[in-house]
């Protein structure tokens, strides 16, 4: 392996270094904040993608689901109204039903947790996404390990601006979004956005006439930032999202056409606030603070029978209708409050950070199942602390050696009206170790061992359903133990001497310990979701990234991922061993060209795609491969700019999640495979303004 890495690293080396028929032109740098620090992504020791304002205005996007094609090794299911739950190198959650979840990959926006609620990935005022692939144990804790996506919006500055975003687009979508900034006084800057967005959705219900998965959204941010003096800074954010998305999303026949005549809902209501603090009045040392707390609803329900019992509607109603048919809905309303203190101290030069990190997350569910006699209500209370520090080692002019420890001890407390009460508490340890060396000054080689981890929990709806036979829940599944992930990861990250051509690579190797999986079993309908253990899992692969300015009219912009991955060992009754991970494709790539046509207009034409991959560990149904074309043509004026945009230019159905299990009487409940698609075809056209 290592005689294949020093191979690699040369070849890229050597290309990097080629001459170009250019002049050397300036390179934009692109800052992260992966490891404490704020620094080149070319300089950072991990595979990273970051998306800024201009990649998400040449896709016409609104929201997160809608970018992750473009990242190498990264997949998402929906399940939902929105693509909201991520995956990373075949790692991280599909769904949530009726226990908590505690997600593989951590969602942050302006430093807020909203891990585990993917609908508050609105990207209007974004002014970039960072997504950070492979564990972040030192970082980010026991929500990052298989990694993290990093939202920031655009920072609150002492100079005037204005930004007004509107736009159309089929399926009656229509949007809406105003920004502005500027002084409050000397000292004090704010920031403050509103964004509404608005469409029919894909789905036509033709029993009730009409758009049955609307999406309604709007979200609410402010920043006020003060410099209080030479030494102290602050930094307020607040939010307010409110999400009203219809959710229709499975039929009998895979198609886009519904008969249910109790259409689901996707909701949110969340208010959150982050206060940063920085200090940097002592003379050895700086010192940060950050408070944040969330509070939220969210519905989700759907009608279980995907169809309508009207006799007035014999033939759209048949389903419903027949002898053996059912009718029920489900639904889940869930209260969130979480909150966070992290205080971080650093030396002036940054090369140590040390910490302490607390926080703690409550989940009220409610949930309404037609099948109950009454209402079903649990608590969970989980909470973390952890110390954590980082130190980098000089050992030259061109090397550098990074050291990183986390400690976390978690304690969670579940109880229900079944009277099932569990509590867990474990310590659990992450880190790094990374060796960083700069062939040339444009040029870094790194190799890095890294531990993440996510911690276990109970199975309440397991313990619930203990005595049914017909489940065969078994006393081992009652609760789920904490999983560990190791990677190590070989990468070379350069320029050309010209700067035209940025590149970055490369390969891990992943060895998950006491994997967690999910299983769904179902018996006469009846369902039951439960996280159990398997031995251990795999995950190895590449990831190439990079950014060619070809001609100074001609960019490449491109990105190609391969994932090898296995379970090994049993997993709750199923012999998985050997087999592919879920939610995993061998290869992805996406291939972006912009065409600068004249001074002012700029034309972009994407190609994206991945392989076929397991839809679940349950069962051996797949999601096909899927290949997409984009496209953009944008007019810039001084102050203004017109984007035409299309997504999915060939109208392809591309399944984002699927289940398999008996639920149509026409064939006499024959156990069949039920997908949910992305979106069709989309064009529109978006206006913004500028000063």
């Amino acid at each position: 392996m290592t005689s294949k890495y020093s191979l690699l690293s040369a070849s890229i080396v050597a290309l990097l270094s080629s001459n170009a028929v250019a002049n050397n032109q300036p390179i934009e740098t692109i800052e992260v904040t992966g490891d404490f620090k704020s620094e080149n992504l070319q300089a950072l020791s991990a595979s990273a993608t970051i998306m800024d304002q201009s990649n998400i205005t040449a896709r016409g996007a609104n929201y997160l689901d809608q970018m992750l094609n473009s990242a190498a090794n990264v997949n998402f299911t929906a399940g939902a109204s929105r693509g909201r739950f991520v995956q990373i190198r075949g790692v991280g959650l599909r769904s949530q039903f009726v226990d908590p979840i505690h997600p593989s990959v951590g969602m942050l926006v302006d430093n807020i947790d909203y891990s585990g609620l993917g609908g508050s990935a609105l990207l209007f005022d974004a002014e970039h996404i960072s997504i950070y692939r492979g564990p972040q144990g030192t970082r980010f804790g026991a929500d990052a390990m298989a990694g993290m996506v990093d939202v920031h919006t655009r920072a609150a500055t002492m100079t005037p601006s204005l930004n007004v975003q509107l736009g159309i687009g089929n399926y009656q979508s229509k949007e809406a979004g105003i920004a502005a900034g500027g002084s409050v006084t000397d000292s004090t800057a704010f920031r403050g956005s509103y964004y509404l967005q608005q469409s029919d959705g894909y789905t036509d219900n033709v029993y009730l006439q009409t758009a049955s998965q609307k999406l309604n959204e709007q979200v609410a941010r402010f920043k006020l930032n003060t410099q209080w003096n030479n030494t102290l800074r602050t930094e307020l954010v607040a939010h307010h999202i409110n999400i009203d998305n219809g959710y229709d999303a499975f039929t009998l026949y895979n198609n886009r056409q519904s008969s249910a005549d109790e259409p689901g809902q996707d909701d949110q209501q969340t208010n959150a606030f982050a206060l940063t603090t920085d200090y940097s009045g002592a003379k050895n040392f700086d010192m940060s603070v950050l408070v944040s707390q969330l509070s939220g609803d969210t519905l989700y329900s759907y009608d279980e029978d995907w169809t309508c019992n009207d006799n007035m509607q014999s033939v759209i109603c048949a389903a419903g209708l027949h002898p053996s048919g059912y009718s029920s809905t489900d639904s889940y309303l869930r209260h969130h409050d979480r909150g966070t203190l992290e205080l971080t101290f650093s030396d002036k030069k940054q090369n140590w950070v040390t910490g302490l990190s607390a926080k703690r997350k409550q989940v009220e569910l409610t949930r309404a199942y037609t099948w109950q006699t009454q209402d079903f209500n649990s608590h969970y209370d989980v909470s973390h602390i952890a110390l954590f520090g980082q130190k980098i080692t000089h050992l030259s002019e061109k090397t550098e050696l990074i050291t990183g420890l986390r400690a976390e001890y978690y304690n969670t407390d579940y109880f229900d009206n079944n009277d099932i009460n569990g509590k867990t508490d474990d310590w659990m340890w992450g880190g790094k170790l990374a060796l960083e060396h700069f062939v040339v000054p444009s040029t870094m080689i790194y190799t890095s061992l890294s531990r993440g981890y996510k911690i276990g929990g109970v199975n309440g709806e397991a313990l619930a359903n203990a005595k049914d036979d017909n489940l065969t829940v078994q006393a081992a599944q009652y609760n789920f133990a904490p999983e560990y992930l190791w990677n190590a990861e070989f990468g070379v990250k350069g320029s050309s001497e010209d700067n035209r051509h940025t590149v970055r690579v490369s390969a891990f190797y992943m060895h998950r310990e006491d994997m967690q999986l999910k299983r769904s079993v179902e018996i006469q309908r009846k369902f039951l979701e439960f996280i159990d253990n398997a031995s251990k899992g795999r995950n190895y692969g590449i990831e190439v990234e990079g950014n060619y300015q070809y001609t100074e009219r001609l960019n490449l912009a491109y990105s190609a991922g391969y994932l090898n991955t296995k379970v090994e060992g049993q997993f709750a009754q199923l012999n998985l061993d050997g087999r592919e991970q879920a939610q995993a494709p061998k290869y992805q790539y996406s291939l972006a060209l912009s065409y600068l046509i004249t001074e002012q207009l700029v034309g972009t034409l994407s190609f994206e795609g991945k392989d076929d991959y397991f839809h679940s560990v349950s069962h051996s149904e797949k999601a096909g491969n899927s290949n997409l074309i984009n496209a953009s043509v944008s007019y810039y004026a001084e102050q203004w700019s017109l984007t035409a945009w299309g997504r999915n230019l060939a109208d392809r159905d591309v399944a984002v999640r699927g289940f398999r299990f008996p639920n149509n009487p026409l064939n006499d409940y024959t156990t069949e495979t039920y997908v949910q698609y992305a979106e069709p075809r989309l064009v529109g056209i978006t206006f913004k303004y500028d000063i």
